[in-house]
């Protein structure tokens, strides 16, 4: 008797434990995964840019022809002569989806930038975060 006592105590120790469970191996999961070809962000910033720069103090509406261009080092931008001031231009990156060009216009002493968002072949954007752009770009 005191045997039989053992074995059911042993039998309810492992059966609530769960060691006599059985795993089911029938069905397994398998996971797939599809290998994405990296995509250049800087290709659609890529062509020459005509923009408007609206109500500028003292000069009102400006407008600007730019190339931007993709050389080894990054972005390179460089404006076309006839723009009203001169300006340097210091670095050209994209962030997060915007164009920012850095410049320099020595006739103010000002540090400042382009912002770009670019939609298809419509840019806009703001000048030293105060003045609408407008403009397209042509590749």
């Amino acid at each position: 008797m005191r045997n039989k006592i053992i074995i059911v105590g042993f039998l309810l120790t492992f059966s609530s434990c769960g060691i006599f469970i059985i795993a089911d191996t029938s069905s397994k999961q398998t996971t797939y995964v599809k290998e994405v070809a990296e995509v250049d962000s800087t290709q659609k910033f890529i062509g020459t840019y005509d923009l408007t720069a609206f109500g500028i103090p003292g000069l009102g509406d400006i407008d600007y022809q730019m190339v931007v261009s993709k050389n080894e080092s990054g972005l390179k931008t460089s404006f076309n002569e006839q723009t009203y001031t001169t300006m340097e231009i210091l670095n050209t990156t994209v962030d997060e989806g915007i164009l920012f060009i850095d410049i320099y216009v020595p006739e103010y002493g000002l540090n400042t930038v382009f912002e770009i968002y670019v939609d298809g072949d419509k840019v806009s954007g703001y000048l030293h975060d105060q003045f609408e752009l407008e403009g397209t770009i042509s590749r």
